[in-house]
């Protein structure tokens, strides 16, 4: 279960794309993710706060791609 989940925080914090997590009691969380030492929580910074969440209490994650504009 964990498998899909972490390949897909692992792809959003390659490409730094901001992610929202969908947790097990349905509320969700969005901003950009990244590792700490400890590889059972990933640490998501929103505009807002810092907030540590275990893997094990994430259902989904949705990753928002982010469109640059040329001029």
């Amino acid at each position: 279960m964990y498998t899909n989940i972490t390949k897909a925080i692992k792809t959003a914090i390659k490409t730094n794309d901001e992610i929202i997590l969908t947790l097990k009691d349905q509320s969700k969380i969005a901003g950009i993710a990244s590792w700490g030492e400890d590889k059972s929580r990933v640490k998501i910074k929103s505009a807002d706060k810092v907030v540590w969440i275990p893997l094990n209490e994430i259902l989904h994650v949705t990753t928002i791609l982010g469109f640059n504009k040329h001029t």
